[in-house]
């Protein structure tokens, strides 16, 4: 590998941990936002819509741009997603907050289309694996906002020093972007390195494939922001809360990093329909149990299988359009992310009436959705001609 290629993988895997990091950030410090803004749990949630309306407003033009200059839009993605990481955490001024969020969302845009074109240039041969391994680090990232924030709270320290120190890699990855090039037009390289899926209505998938992403991050939405929410009055523990949600990050890493190695001999499409399944089995007994025991394996399960699904519903889309990665999966990434507007906007308006636990029964509705959706994919699709 060159040493170039080492750079455009560092990139990539650093802003898939920076994402993991900013995507936990609020339900990680849900208790202590709450706290410092003096606002409503429910408004609190805001930030979390206002952080996905960014998003989905400019993934599209994101991708676009990414074919042309994927370097600059990696950098402005990188300070808007620090923006978001320190506003938040750092300016007691609610209004003003919430316009931070709303451009880390526009930061997060960036993610969505930079990652899978840097890694589908870096590893040609592994391209669903090293997707998974980018998974891996976005949970990673999720699991160091979160054990950092409940450490920082047990050794009484401020909250927000967890985002200020969790921030260096994004520091880091600014200071790499001046010395890293991209060369060749994409439409060159899709054609030869990542291996195409086929289907007689491409267009019809990804819009299933958007609709299982809005189905995806609606799940992730709903557990990231209230998972440790309803364990702390479940428990009477702020603490348990916070390591819970570390644990549900860690088990994602895990997963994410068995289902690498899984992928070479599994195809994308057998997974994503088998680990929707596990999920909501998992969720639903989660539920009828209602115990803190419980939850702690449900979650771990759920935890496990459904961190990988990102990974595998990206590179079905990008496979079935392998000349223009960036557009497909910022395409993809567009209808996904309206579920992180919707989720905290439903969310809001089940749980002042029916309690926070009313976010876990919306949860597993949604669930049931996405292993439909992922059913018809399935059928739909096919690897040969």
């Amino acid at each position: 590998m060159s040493s170039n290629h080492k750079k455009l993988a560092y990139l990539a895997f650093a802003l898939y941990f920076l994402s993991g990091v900013v995507c936990m950030l609020i339900g990680s410090t849900m208790s202590s936002l709450v706290e410092l803004y003096r606002q409503p749990l429910e408004k609190i949630v805001l930030f979390i819509g206002a952080f996905a309306l960014g998003r989905t407003l400019s993934v599209y033009i994101i991708g676009k741009w990414a074919r042309k200059d994927p370097m600059m839009v990696l950098f402005l993605g990188t300070c808007l997603l620090m923006t978001y990481m320190y506003g938040v955490v750092l300016i007691p001024v609610y209004y003003i907050s919430l316009v931070c969020a709303f451009l880390g969302g526009i930061g997060m845009s960036a993610q969505d289309a930079i990652c899978p074109l840097f890694l589908s240039r870096v590893y040609p041969e592994s391209y669903s694996s090293s997707l998974s391994a980018g998974q891996a680090l976005y949970g990673m990232g999720g699991f160091a906002i979160s054990a950092l924030t409940g450490l920082v709270l047990q050794i009484k320290w401020p909250f927000y020093m967890a985002s200020l120190l969790l921030g260096l890699v994004g520091i880091s990855m600014l200071v790499l972007i001046p010395f890293t090039k991209w060369e060749n037009s994409e439409s060159e390289e899709q054609e030869e390195t990542v291996k195409p899926l086929y289907s007689r209505n491409n267009r019809l998938v990804l819009i299933l494939l958007g609709v299982a992403l809005f189905a995806y991050c609606s799940i992730c939405n709903a557990l990231g922001s209230y998972m440790s929410s309803y364990i702390e009055l479940l428990s009477g523990s702020r603490e348990k809360g916070s390591y819970l949600l570390a644990i549900y990050n860690l088990v994602i890493v895990i997963g994410a990093l068995t289902f690498m190695g899984l992928l070479k001999k599994m195809n994308e499409r057998t997974v994503l329909v088998l680990n929707s399944a596990v999920i909501t089995a998992a969720m639903a007994i989660g539920l009828l149990i209602d115990s803190l025991e419980g939850y702690y394996v449900s979650f771990s399960v759920i935890g496990f299988f459904l961190g990988v699904l990102f990974t595998i519903i990206i590179a079905i889309g990008t496979r079935l359009e392998y000349r223009n990665i960036s557009v497909a999966s910022a395409f993809i990434a567009t209808i996904g992310s309206c579920g992180d507007i919707f989720t905290p906007f439903a969310t809001s308006r089940l749980i002042p009436h029916f309690g926070v636990k009313s976010a876990l029964y919306y949860t597993v509705i949604v669930m049931v959705v996405q292993t439909v959706i992922s059913v018809l994919v399935y059928m739909m699709t096919k690897e040969e001609v």
